[in-house]
């Protein structure tokens, strides 16, 4: 028999035709992530599942990735806050897009943000502890300090860091003046680098670790979270430790963290589009709370910080409760 030959455009729509034809009577949950990498795909998975396993029926979800393209995000964003009842943004970016969105429509749907470190600062609320409009979320800043302070526990001589971030994420900014003064307060001195874009990680770090460096710091930078393999092609064998700021970072790259559980903060904010939907909350009901540094987790990266030269001290690995990712 011979094979009818489908149109590829037509192949890539059927996986959103026939969900749209089996939940059209559905109304949706917009879902808005700017690039693909672990950290974000375990908050959305989180968000999913309870939302999911609350009970609601009803509901679908639409979710969308701009695959690391601003213009793409804005697009998705209007289209979203058009045909949802309720959006998600997971990041800073992806949360300012659905805002922008819905003040030019002229909407106020709720709107929930995730792995958003400074909510304030990024115009998505006006206060952490009074929140006013329609959006409200959960912030992923994670304890700079403490992470800051691996590098004095790894070696007690270090005394210069690098620290690296996208120039255009808000959220690293933020991320990066906090890990400068911790820095300062260790005693070290530190070198701020900024990079653009994918194609310039690697050049950066290269700098950094031209310009002798004992550690580099990376906040959670969605940039480089998801191009870390980039910062280890710049640090394989320079014995130059790479501190992150969360954990899904060393599986390509990174040696040594103390992390949140993005998985955990997408539940979280999950069961808070649960009440929302159910009428029993309004957004202005919810303060921005950080995650407390006792929830977070140490963990490593064995082969990384080996490709790098380096070895976890035998008195670090007993001062706390590591998780080796390779191991997963």
């Amino acid at each position: 028999m011979k094979k009818k030959l489908i149109p590829l455009i037509a192949l890539m729509a059927l996986p959103l035709s026939m969900g749209l034809t089996a939940c059209n009577n559905k109304k949706a949950i917009g879902i808005l992530q700017p690039v693909e990498h672990a950290a974000l795909g375990a908050a959305r998975d989180g968000f999913e599942d309870a939302i999911t396993k609350s009970g609601l029926t009803g509901y679908k979800f639409d979710y969308r990735n701009a695959q690391g393209s601003d213009a793409d995000l804005q697009l998705l964003a209007k289209d979203l806050v058009n045909t949802s009842v309720l959006t998600l943004g997971i990041g800073t970016g992806a949360s300012q897009a659905l805002k922008g969105a819905e003040d030019n429509a002229g909407l106020s749907k709720p709107l929930l943000f995730t792995a958003v470190t400074d909510p304030v600062d990024a115009g998505l609320v006006a206060s952490k502890d009074n929140p006013s409009g329609y959006v409200c979320g959960t912030t992923d800043a994670n304890p700079v300090e403490e992470q800051i302070a691996l590098i004095k526990e790894f070696n007690s001589a270090a005394s210069k860091v690098g620290i690296m971030y996208t120039q255009t994420e808000v959220n690293s900014k933020v991320q990066a003046d906090q890990a400068e003064a911790a820095v300062a307060s260790a005693g070290m001195t530190s070198l701020v680098r900024t990079c653009s874009n994918s194609s310039d990680i690697k050049a950066t770090a290269q700098y950094l670790v031209d310009q002798n460096v004992d550690a580099i710091y990376l906040p959670t930078d969605n940039n480089i979270a998801a191009n870390m393999n980039a910062v280890k092609e710049a640090t394989v064998g320079k014995n130059v430790l790479v501190v992150c700021g969360e954990e899904n970072m060393l599986k390509s790259g990174g040696h040594v963290t103390l992390s949140i559980d993005y998985y955990n903060l997408g539940y979280s904010t999950g069961l808070m589009a649960v009440e929302l939907l159910k009428g029993n909350k309004v957004p202005t009901d919810y303060k921005v709370v950080p995650v407390p540094s006792s929830d977070c987790s140490y963990a490593y990266s064995a082969s990384n910080m080996s490709a790098c030269g380096l070895t976890m001290p035998a008195a670090m690995l007993e001062a706390h409760t590591w998780k080796n990712v390779d191991a997963e």
